[in-house]
């Protein structure tokens, strides 16, 4: 029990404290009430968009500012990193503006005196996970689990969960399912069992007391009947979830035995020492006296379990979420978590305790208000649902709690709500394509700036499938796109063609993998040759198998088929390796081309040479492919779109990689392989890092994925009957993953299967009614997805629907998410036609007065919509292979069917002019003259690999030579471009044979460091140093980081809000590409930069000090060119955190100084050190 502070009187109201930190925004009524309320317990419902984050940063403010608690005293508590990061940059903004005041009141005649200290702490932000992790870590003995114990991430449970499926021994008669499916149903049901906190062993228990009792029933109560096959189906799927049941203990013994746990393994401990060492809530209290619980809609039963009882019975805790935003119930969260806070967090009211207050905000800062009309009428049948249901805490279930509708805040744009209905899913692509190239030149807001930013756009799916339609219509059209989410990385070209590689090296079975490659845009083998190939490695399969036979006699098609090993089959990838001679002809009669073999021979060269990388690090081994394939030339290539933005799906599958290699146990190729074929064919595909907003490009994303973001413009295409909402239920009772719902604690908010029954029938009877309350349940939370996914836009929402969708057989019916808010623009269901004629006969701006949605010019009358799918009537007719440079075009009349130009004219001129250039003499203007008899003769054939060896050997003799011929890789990191400064020769030859160098320990120091400084400033992981499972703490100590940290802490950079954090940059200095990463970007109040770098060593001499600022010109440098500003107008400084000293290096160099430094590379010139020195500058230290 927790007794309510006694804290003084406030000294500032809400409104008097944003005033006196010189905000804009005073808070709404609805926000001062919440910033200001007592400390007790408190529901706050949030709409979308209603400044909750503000809310939660500016109560902390307030209470700090007040004296009520200090700043460490305050723990918050959210979901993701990145919110978790945003709320507490803000907080911590916002303290440091409240401490820079209170410094001022030297004779505290407003702040009392030790109010704000400059040492004093920071509050705690969290993930609910990480703080879940720090509970475990901290009294996680007590129970028996030991302080290194390891955490296992998404592959690593999915490799350990396959192991345990295969070893099962038990009975498996009655199994109706595949290994996938079965490994999947292990993983699902354990992570349910620990959210609900349930035992393996209880839950098969439960199942096969079912069983035996739906055997003990006749089929029909009182008469003679065989069961039917239903019912035997049933008995099956009990006895199958009562096996998974049984797979999951095992599961579990595997991880005690390997000392590892899950993230749902996590949260179960951590609500076991909550409720079972009282040590734990009573040290948790005296910490922390306030909590700010974020997202709370989205939480379990355990993280329920977890805070109510360490800060239940009065503690000061707020939680903060939006019913109609719970979309995880598949995740296992409920939107009844918020209803079951105000009694799990009671308020205490002299010796007795009541339900916790509700306080509510309304006003959207984000919608128009149009929009905001149409996110109402999605959410009011939920809202009144809750009204029905009576108000919180005075019933039984939560399925539903009241919100109020969503008020539009005083500075709204009016916005826009586009609705449609298209014959088909095509018209429909075509539409949204052509609506993204008018909002593109659209200005809905006024530029902050001199430079116009392009609107962010987004198209919402509910299911990644929708996505491949609208991709190829924005690729024909020359519109740059992103597909977030790794389910959807996997399906890029770039992405698939190196998948591709990877199989072919590790498996020489993937013959389909091969044969992507074969026929892709890089190879272009053709469909005569792609024969002939086929008949090759079946010729070499039979050979293999009658190895006694040659020539026809091997390769007879008649030959009796002996059904044989797979591995004597026949392979692609091997017949790569072995490739025939030329003018080899099959017994079909087909051969290869002469250029054919010559692409065939190069690309085995080409995999002969990876193979060898295929030990290396698999980092290592997806660098070496992607330059082999000349992926990131590729893409570099694309018009129309930067480098950075080109760059991004490589990017992204590089740090899945990374990912990858830091969770699983097994860090092979085919490991990696395997996990890349499930994160495919799970719809929701495995975890990858939270999407940022993109300007350059229309994200595509799936309405799950959008969550907590905002766009301008929002699509949301597929609003048809059966796919959004979906059809499809998660209902125990069918499949052999989730758990039983009688035993999840959120039960009391879930349909129940009636099975107090006379008979089997009376089961399955039962089971009927128990689907259809779970499709109504279940539309409840499709409404909640619509919600959020209207609520992303700001200017315009666009929602459509398309009768005819790919090749389904049936007219599909439109979406009651688009058809309720048909009324908005004026018209009935049906009546679109109508109401786009209108528009275009009265003008759009007259037509829209008064409606809040305005229907598509392109939308179709429903009886207008064609009675069977065209996209089925005709033919599909396509040409293969096409020009890659041109794109496909239609066969019939050879017409391109991408609207934006082809490369290919504009790629030959430039090819034809590079070879005019290398064929010019450098040192004569004139051109060569091959009669003249100048220079030697182009050797032809064999003898020009002769030539070749000849100039290698004379190479190797005069490498020693003072000037030598020397080739710069086209890319290059900055560390590599300041030591081509100091010693270009090292360089070099660490270029030319690269070596890999072992960590030393400064290199691991700084690694360490950079990691904590990013999770201080939000931008990485909120884990703590002395809080991560299984922590090394001794060799933290063993860096000196405890000291580096609280030097950090007392430095001016760690009272500072950076604008960016490891921010990738990359600019091109002479003939080569710096590639770089700047630690830290901060806005200067005179609106220039200053960037940082961390160091961790000793501070150099001035000698070496020159050559290291190398790296900050290059930033520098690199950072105008990003941002589009003067050079004078961005700094550069190194920080020694070891001595607490900035060094900022003056004079720094220009583009054309840093140039020198690669032509002195090259040319080897004397003017490398009058290069550097230029470059560099020299240095003065600040301390």
């Amino acid at each position: 029990m927790t007794t309510p502070p006694d804290v003084p009187a406030p000294r500032f109201s809400p409104e008097e404290l944003t005033a006196m930190l010189g905000e804009r925004n005073n808070p709404t009524a609805e926000q001062s009430a919440i910033i200001s309320s007592p400390l007790t317990p408190r529901l706050v419902i949030a709409g979308a968009g209603s400044g909750k984050t503000a809310t939660m940063a500016d109560r902390v403010v307030w209470l700090v500012a007040n004296g009520w608690v200090r700043p460490e005293e305050v723990l918050g508590v959210t979901f993701t990193r990145k919110a978790a990061g945003e709320l507490a940059s803000r907080i911590r903004s916002k303290l440091s503006a409240l401490q820079r005041i209170a410094a001022e009141d030297s004779e505290h005649r407003i702040f009392p005196a030790g109010l704000l200290s400059e040492d004093a702490l920071e509050p705690k932000v969290s993930t609910y996970h990480s703080y879940a992790s720090g509970i475990v870590s901290d009294y996680g003995l007590r129970l028996g689990v030991e302080r290194d114990v390891v955490l296992l991430g998404g592959a690593q449970a999915w490799q350990l969960a396959s192991e345990v499926v295969e070893a099962f021994d038990g009975e498996y008669e009655h199994f109706r399912a595949a290994k996938s499916t079965l490994v999947k149903a292990v993983i699902q049901l354990a992570g349910e069992c620990a959210e609900h906190l349930r035992d393996p062993a209880e839950v098969q228990e439960w199942l096969m007391e079912r069983v035996a009792e739906f055997q003990a029933l006749p089929y029909v109560a009182g008469a003679k009947k065989n069961p039917t096959q239903a019912a035997g189906e049933l008995g099956a799927m009990l006895r199958t979830r009562a096996s998974v049941a049984e797979m999951v203990g095992r599961y579990a013994d595997a991880k005690r035995v390997r000392g590892a746990l899950d993230f749902g393994d996590l949260v179960a401990l951590a609500a076991r020492v909550a409720s079972e060492i009282p040590l734990a809530a009573e040290v948790e209290r005296q910490r922390f006296k306030v909590v700010l619980l974020d997202e709370f809609q989205d939480t379990s039963h355990a993280q329920l379990v977890l805070f109510s009882r360490l800060f239940g019975g009065g503690h000061a805790v707020t939680a903060v979420g939006d019913p109609n935003q719970s979309i995880y119930g598949f995740r296992g969260a409920s939107a009844g978590q918020l209803f079951h806070f105000v009694r799990e967090f009671p308020v205490q009211v002299g010796g007795s305790f009541a339900v916790a207050p509700t306080s509510y905000l309304t006003t959207a800062w984000r919608n128009g208000r149009n929009i905001l009309s149409a996110a109402n009428v999605i959410s009011a049948p939920l809202s009144a649902a809750a009204m029905h249901a009576g108000p919180a805490g005075e019933r039984e279930s939560a399925d539903s709690v009241e919100v109020p509708p969503l008020r539009p805040s005083p500075a709204a744009a009016d916005g826009k709500v586009v609705i449609g209905r298209f014959a088909t899913d095509e018209d429909e692509a075509r539409a949204i394509a052509a609506d993204v190239l008018r909002y593109r030149v659209t200005d809905f807001e006024e530029p902050a700036g001199a430079d116009r930013v392009p609107p962010a756009m987004a198209v919402l799916c509910r299911r990644r499938a929708q996505m491949e339609c609208i991709r190829r219509e924005f690729e024909l059209r020359g519109i740059p796109y992103e597909i977030v989410g790794l389910g959807g990385l996997l399906d890029t070209p770039e992405i698939v063609d190196l998948v591709a590689t990877l199989r072919v090296l590790a498996d020489p079975g993937r013959s389909d993998s091969l044969m992507r490659l074969l026929a892709g845009a890089r190879w272009r083998i053709g469909p005569a040759d792609l024969m002939a190939f086929r008949d090759w490695s079946s010729f070499l399969a039979r050979r293999r198998g009658h190895p006694g036979k040659e020539g026809d006699e091997a390769d007879d098609p008649d030959a009796a088929v002996i059904e044989s090993d797979i591995t004597d089959s026949a392979s692609l990838v091997e017949a790569l390796d072995w490739l025939p001679r030329e003018g080899w002809t099959s017994a079909h009669g087909r051969t290869l081309s002469r250029d054919a073999l010559d692409r065939l021979d190069a690309l085995s060269a080409e995999l002969r040479q990876l193979r060898g990388f295929m030990g290396d690090d698999l980092t290592t081994l997806l660098g070496e492919v992607e330059r082999a394939m000349l992926l990131d030339i590729e893409v570099a290539a694309r018009p129309g779109i930067s480098i950075h933005q080109a760059r991004r799906n490589l990017d992204a599958f590089h740090d899945a990689a990374a990912g990858f290699l830091h969770t699983s146990h097994r860090v092979d190729v085919l490991a990696f392989l395997a996990w890349l074929e499930a994160a495919a064919t799970e719809e929701g595909g495995l975890d990858v890092a939270a999407p940022d907003v993109n300007h350059e490009a229309v994200q595509l994303l799936t309405v799950h994925a959008s969550k907590g973001l905002e766009w301008d413009v929002v699509f949301v295409p597929g609003l048809n009957a059966g796919a959004f909402p979906s059809s499809r239920d998660s209902r125990w009772s069918s499949g052999s993953a989730a758990l039983p719902w009688p035993l999840r604690g959120d039960r009391a908010d879930l349909p129940q299967w009636d099975t107090d029954q006379p008979d089997q029938k009376g089961w399955l009877d039962a089971e009927k009614d128990f689907k259809a309350d779970v499709q109504a349940h279940g539309e409840a939370e499709e409404r909640r997805l619509a919600y959020v996914a209207y609520t992303r836009a700001k200017f315009v929402l666009w929602v459509s629907s398309a009768a005819w969708v790919g090749s389904r057989a049936g007219m599909a019916e439109m979406s009651p998410f688009l058809s309720e808010l048909a009324p908005l623009a004026g018209v009935g269901a049906g009546d679109g036609e109508a109401a786009a004629a209108e528009e275009q006969a009265r003008g759009p701006a007259e037509a829209a007065a008064g409606r809040a949605a305005v229907v598509h010019p392109a939308s179709v009358e429903e009886p207008a919509l064609p009675a069977e799918s065209p996209l089925t009537q005709d033919l599909e007719v396509a040409l293969w292979p096409y020009d890659p440079l041109e794109g496909p075009a239609d066969p019939r009349t050879g017409v391109r069917l991408r609207l934006v130009p082809g490369r290919r004219a504009a790629m030959e001129t430039a090819a034809r002019r590079v070879r005019e250039a290398m064929s010019t003499d450098p040192a004569s203007d004139a051109p060569a003259d091959p009669a003249a008899g100048e220079g030697p003769r182009q050797l032809r054939g064999v003898a020009a690999n002769w030539a070749q060896e000849a100039e290698l050997l004379l190479e190797r003799r005069f490498r020693r030579a003072a000037v030598q011929d020397v080739h710069l890789p086209g890319h290059i990191s900055a560390s590599t471009f300041v030591d081509l400064g100091d010693d270009p020769e090292s360089v070099l030859a660490r270029l030319r044979r690269p070596v890999p160098r072992e960590p030393g320990m400064s290199a691991r120091k700084g690694t360490a460091f950079h990691a904590w400084v990013e999770e201080y400033f939000g931008k990485a992981g909120m884990l703590e140093l002395d809080e991560a499972p299984g922590s090394d703490n001794h060799i933290d100590e063993a860096y000196g980081l405890d000291s580096m940290v609280e030097t950090f802490r007392n430095s001016e950079w760690a009272h500072r809000a950076p604008a960016h954090v490891e921010v990738p940059v990359e600019t091109r200095i002479g003939d080569v590409v710096v590639r770089g990463r700047i630690d830290a970007v901060f806005r200067d109040t005179d609106g220039g930069w200053d960037l940082v770098d961390w160091k961790t060593g000793r501070r150099p001499a001035a000698g070496q000090l020159k050559v290291k600022a190398v790296q900050l010109a290059v930033y520098r440098l690199a950072w105008a060119r990003l941002k589009g500003v003067p050079l004078d107008s961005v700094r550069a400084a190194f920080y020694y955190v070891g001595e607490n000293q900035v060094v900022r290096p003056h004079d720094l160099g220009t583009a054309e100084q840093l140039e020198d430094i690669v032509t002195a590379a090259l040319g080897g010139t004397t003017a490398l050190a009058k290069a550097t020195a230029s470059a560099s500058g020299t240095s003065r230290p600040q301390s």
